[in-house]
């Protein structure tokens, strides 16, 4: 099997299961199964398939059809400029939540601690950590939420302290 025939396959199959992007989301799981950038995909049309590629993207195909979100099966999502790990244990970084970012960065004064109350994957401390040098604190009651955000912190090269709590 062909990257380009795996390619038309998934689009098929997710268009006729009305998933939302089918061609976005396609490419995006076979670059998963394939460990490759979407330009890799047209520019190697021809290139075969592992059996293990394969076998990968037939079980993203089939998790994607089954609801699961894109972003859980990829471990994955861009906040900012910035990729994110995320998991079921936090919820996605929405593109509109990039606002927040914004007016956050045209409220600041230069000074003064910024605390992210239920931080998740930490996009918005990690962001604002990095985009301001401010100090940096995110909370969250779930402990599996602050490893994510933990691990997003320390391979985005932010400086952010966490707290577990209930607030």
């Amino acid at each position: 099997m062909t990257v380009q025939t795996a390619l038309q396959q998934g689009l098929r199959l997710l268009d006729e299961g009305a998933v939302a992007a089918p061609r976005l989301t396609a490419e995006v799981l076979l670059c998963r199964a394939l460990g490759c950038a979407r330009p890799h995909l047209y520019s190697h049309p021809e290139q075969e398939l592992s059996e293990a590629a394969w076998l990968h993207y037939g079980r993203y195909l089939h998790q994607r059809l089954e609801g699961k979100p894109t972003q859980y099966i990829t471990k994955r999502q861009e906040f900012y400029g910035r990729e994110f790990r995320v998991s079921p244990d936090v919820l996605i970084p929405r593109p509109e939540t990039e606002h927040v970012v914004e007016a956050a960065i045209g409220l600041w004064k230069g000074s003064g601690r910024i605390v992210d109350v239920g931080c998740g994957s930490g996009a918005i401390a990690v962001t604002l950590s990095l985009e301001l040098g401010a100090e940096t604190w995110a909370t969250d009651i779930s402990p599996a939420a602050l490893a994510v955000a933990l691990e997003n912190t320390q391979r985005l090269g932010a400086r952010v302290r966490f707290a577990a709590c209930d607030l």
